[in-house]
């Protein structure tokens, strides 16, 4: 009797801790934001950051290979505070609202698939580039201050000043010769 009760109290403090976990859990803040969805059947539904950061994230990291996703997935959908969308993410997730909650319930993978099919071609910050072209070379499809291209130092970026200071040096030993050529006149 006194082991049962010894082993229903280990099995009580037990359930307990594993509450305070999921508790714990639960109240762990995600980086991203609640996003409300309204699918094509008038579903309402909220893609919790969570969702957002195990689900959605990863799999768009694992289907845009060419993408440097080192530190940058954060801002591929939200916004600099993460507190809203930027254009590609307002775009991405009108792509999934033409889905129904059916669809998006029983193979959410499929409709962030075809909502990355649907978004690709657009170019959401109005930059010039496609949002494709953008994750393709590494740059936010939601930001017009990203680019392919940006960064990239064409030829005077990169050998402007070796060209001015071997100008600088011509001009010294032109000028010397010419001074030198006068005075021996």
């Amino acid at each position: 009797m006194r082991k049962m009760a010894i082993a229903w109290i280990l099995a009580m403090l037990l359930l307990m801790n594993i509450g305070l976990v999921n508790a714990q859990n639960e109240k762990e803040k995600s980086a991203y934001p609640t996003i409300m969805v309204t699918f094509s059947d008038g579903k309402v539904y909220n893609i919790t950051g969570k969702t957002w950061g195990v689900a959605i994230i990863p799999y768009v990291e694992g289907r845009i290979t060419k993408f440097n996703w080192v530190n940058k997935s954060e801002y591929l959908f939200f916004d600099r505070s993460l507190k809203g969308l930027n254009p590609y993410g307002l775009d991405f997730v009108r792509a999934i609202e033409a889905h129904t909650f059916k669809e998006f319930n029983k193979n959410m993978f499929v409709v962030l698939g075809d909502a990355l099919n649907m978004t690709a071609n657009l170019d959401s910050d109005h930059d010039g580039y496609t949002n494709i072209q953008e994750l393709n070379n590494g740059t936010y499809p939601g930001d017009p201050n990203e680019y392919p291209g940006k960064n990239e130092k064409g030829f005077w970026d990169l050998y402007g000043g070796y060209v001015t200071i071997g100008i600088i040096i011509a001009s010294v030993f032109v000028l010397y010769f010419v001074f030198n050529r006068e005075k021996e006149s």
